[in-house]
C-alpha cells in the first residue's frame, strides 16, 4: 500500500474511531461528569504518580520517513524479540530486547499483529478478513476469515493466542447496523463460538488481548473492558479510578450533546495481575494500571512532559522480569515513527 492511500485510511481511521483527541477540542463544553466518572477522578488522584524509565528508542521509517507503528507484541519465548507492525510500509520489524535490529518482513496490507506464540507471528489483515502466520519472517499458512455479512462500517479486529497451551483465533466485528460480537475461528475459518456483544457498537470498538486463559474485548471510548472466559461467559469491568480530560466530553456524547465521541484509550495490555491502560495524554505518556477487580493501583508517567498536540501512542505491550521490573513496549506513530522501550519497578 503506498504512503498516500495509507495517510487516507489512518486519516479516515482517526475520524471514525477517536473522533476528537484529548488536545483538538473546544472547551466551550460542558464540564459535568457522570457519576462514576467524578468517583474515578477522586480515587485517581489519591494513587501517586510513579516515574518510568526510558531504556531506549527505536525511529521507524523508510528513507522519506514515512512509516506508521500501529501495533506492537512481545514475544512470549523467555528473552524473546519484539515485533514491531508498522501499518504504512506493510513491514514487521523484529528487535532484540536490547533494541536492536533482528529482521524485517513484508506483510499483507495495513498488518495488525494478533499475537506471538513462540517464534510464530500472527498477523490480522482486517481487509480481507484473513489471520496470515510467519515463523521467522516466512509465511507459513493463512486462515481466511469467513465473514460474509460483514458491511463496509463495520470495524473488525483479531487476536491469537492464549494461555495453558491454548492457540486460538478471535474474530471481532462490530458494526452500526448489526451490533457486536466476538468468534472463535477454526483453522478453516469458520466460527465455532460466537458471543454477542450487546450495547451500542461505538461502546465495543477496540482492541483484543488476553489476561491470562480470559479473552479482552477492549473499548476505547469508555473505561471498561469486557471479559470473556473460558467458558464463553461475558462480564463487564469497568476501570475503576480511570482519568481522563476527556471525560466530559464522553458524558456529552452518551448524551448525544456533540456528535463525535472522543478516544480515551486505545490499547491495553495485561501482565500478571495487572492491566496497562494506554491513557491518552497531549504530549506526554501516561499508563494506568488497574487490578483484577478493575480498581486503579498504579500511575505510570514518563520523565520529561512536554505540550505536543501531535504526540499520539498507538500501541503498548507488558513483560515482567524475574527482577520484579515491568518492561513496557510502545509503539508512537507521531510526532516521530518510532519504538519506545520503558522499564518500571513498582514502588512499595
Amino acid at each position: 500500500m503506498n504512503g498516500h492511500r495509507l495517510r487516507i485510511f489512518a486519516a479516515a481511521a482517526l475520524l471514525l474511531l477517536s473522533g476528537c483527541l484529548p488536545y483538538s477540542c473546544r472547551r466551550q463544553e460542558s464540564v459535568a461528569l457522570t457519576p462514576a466518572d467524578s468517583l474515578s477522578r477522586a480515587l485517581a488522584s489519591s494513587i501517586p504518580m510513579d516515574t518510568l524509565a526510558l531504556a531506549w528508542t527505536r525511529p521507524i521509517g523508510d528513507e522519506r520517513g514515512d512509516a506508521y507503528p500501529r501495533t506492537v507484541r512481545f514475544s512470549t519465548a523467555q528473552n524473546g524479540p519484539i515485533y514491531l507492525g508498522d501499518a504504512e510500509q506493510a513491514l514487521v520489524f523484529v528487535f532484540d530486547p536490547a533494541g536492536e535490529p533482528i529482521d524485517t518482513f513484508a506483510t499483507a496490507p495495513i498488518p495488525y499483529l494478533a499475537g506471538v506464540r513462540g517464534d510464530t507471528a500472527a498477523v490480522f489483515e482486517p481487509e480481507a478478513p484473513a489471520m496470515h502466520f510467519f515463523v521467522r519472517g516466512a509465511l507459513v499458512g493463512t486462515v481466511p476469515i469467513q465473514d460474509a455479512e460483514r458491511s463496509e462500517t463495520a470495524l473488525v479486529y483479531g487476536a491469537f493466542g492464549g494461555h495453558s497451551g491454548n492457540r486460538a483465533i478471535y474474530y471481532k466485528r462490530v458494526d452500526p447496523e448489526a451490533g457486536g460480537f466476538v468468534a472463535g475461528i477454526d483453522p478453516s475459518g469458520n466460527a465455532t463460538t460466537r458471543q454477542p456483544l450487546p450495547g451500542p457498537h461505538w461502546r465495543h470498538a477496540g482492541m483484543l488481548r488476553f489476561w491470562g486463559d480470559s479473552l479482552l474485548s477492549l473499548s476505547g471510548f469508555r473505561p471498561v473492558v469486557d471479559v470473556i472466559a473460558q467458558d464463553g461467559a461475558l462480564d463487564t469491568l469497568a476501570l475503576h479510578g480511570f482519568d481522563s480530560p476527556m471525560l466530559a466530553r464522553s458524558r456529552s456524547w452518551m448524551r448525544e450533546d456533540i456528535h463525535q465521541a472522543p478516544l480515551l484509550t486505545p490499547s491495553a495490555a495485561a501482565e500478571n495481575d495487572l492491566l496497562f491502560v494506554l491513557n491518552l495524554r497531549a504530549g506526554w505518556l501516561r499508563i494506568d494500571a488497574f487490578d483484577r477487580t478493575g480498581r486503579l493501583v498504579h500511575r505510570l508517567t514518563e520523565p520529561d512532559h512536554a505540550w505536543d498536540a501531535g504526540f499520539f501512542p498507538q500501541d503498548l505491550d507488558v513483560r515482567s522480569r524475574a527482577d520484579g521490573t515491568y518492561v513496557i513496549a510502545v509503539a508512537v506513530s507521531s510526532p516521530e515513527p518510532e519504538l519506545r522501550l520503558y522499564i518500571w519497578r513498582p514502588s512499595g
